[in-house]
């Protein structure tokens, strides 16, 4: 249904039947994919399809990427691990059947094209209801090395990373218009809550820090949709994705929780459904490995660090 809408392609070139660089608008469709609490893997199938479209001659890519953008395939995103070489946490890989794996440790993207060349473990993951993930284990020397660019490669985590914070963005949007609504609706000793001022500070302070993360990932998608001139320029927009998940990341779980409190008792019950909102925005920030790897990588783009 995402390929219909023609979705997957937003950061894929013309050339290959995409629309070119609009992470801008990729990063609106996933705030409202987050805001539905829609169950596709979308940062995940938008960053593997960039990556896979810049690795130019290697047939393999070229199938999964033209079955990505015709809706006939799911290509999930995530990181192997440095040491047990498993891939913790990957969203959309129960429902997969191809996968784009990063070695951090080694700065190479592995292609697993075959369902058979992994296996999917997803019993440890259910704290998110909306979504399904899964601890994948390729299996020894099966798959493809990608070599994309540099530049590439570097776009991809970024737009990944970027894409979850949209979607936890999505969710606090939505779920702030629904605290607010209740406010104005639940009465007691004879008014609205909304009324006394302790609500009306809390909402909106919460309005102004919501408005904040949604500025930073607006700022960060249009530096990442603007192909970079000079190296200035792409250190520029690494800062202002970092900058933007880690603002996500640390702060929407907390503001999420506050609101849940602030509808009272029927914000705890199973039927109210707010606490789909708090789970997904924790797993957003535990799909990019936030807010902690935020953190190190606003610390390496200032020179904070040695990288050791």
């Amino acid at each position: 249904m995402l390929a219909e809408l023609g979705l997957p392609a937003f950061c894929v070139p013309e050339a290959l039947d995409g629309f070119g660089l609009r992470v801008d608008v990729a990063a609106s469709a996933a705030a409202e994919l987050g805001a539905a609490l829609h169950a596709s893997p979308f940062a995940g199938l938008t960053a593997s399809a960039h990556l896979l479209a810049h690795c130019a001659g290697n047939p393999q890519a070229e199938q999964v990427l033209a079955g990505v953008l015709a809706g006939e395939r799911v290509c999930a995103f995530g990181y192997l691990g440095a040491g047990d070489q498993v891939a913790r946490l990957v969203d959309g890989a129960p429902d997969a059947d191809a996968l784009v794996l990063l070695n951090r440790a080694r700065g190479e993207f592995l292609l697993l094209e075959d369902p058979a060349d992994w296996t999917a473990d997803s019993r440890r993951h259910g704290f998110d209801l909306t979504r399904g993930c899964a601890d994948v284990t390729p299996a020894a020397g099966r798959g493809h090395l990608l070599r994309p660019s540099p530049e590439a490669a570097r776009r991809a985590v970024d737009l990944y990373e970027l894409l979850l914070a949209a979607d936890a963005v999505g969710g606090v949007r939505r779920m702030l218009d629904r605290t607010i609504t209740y406010a104005g609706q639940r009465r007691t000793f004879g008014k609205p809550i909304g009324g006394y001022q302790a609500v009306q500070h809390r909402l909106a302070e919460h309005t102004v820090r919501a408005r904040g993360m949604a500025l930073l990932v607006t700022e960060a998608a249009r530096l990442l949709s603007a192909e970079p001139t000079a190296a200035d320029a792409a250190r520029q927009a690494r800062r202002c994705v970092a900058t933007a998940s880690l603002s996500v990341s640390s702060g929407a779980p907390h503001l999420l929780h506050d609101l849940l409190q602030l509808t009272g008792a029927i914000g705890f019950t199973w039927e109210y459904g707010l606490h789909y909102y708090e789970r997904r925005a924790h797993q957003d920030a535990r799909l990019a490995a936030n807010p902690r790897h935020a953190q190190r990588s606003l610390a390496e783009v200032e020179g904070w660090t040695d990288g050791s």
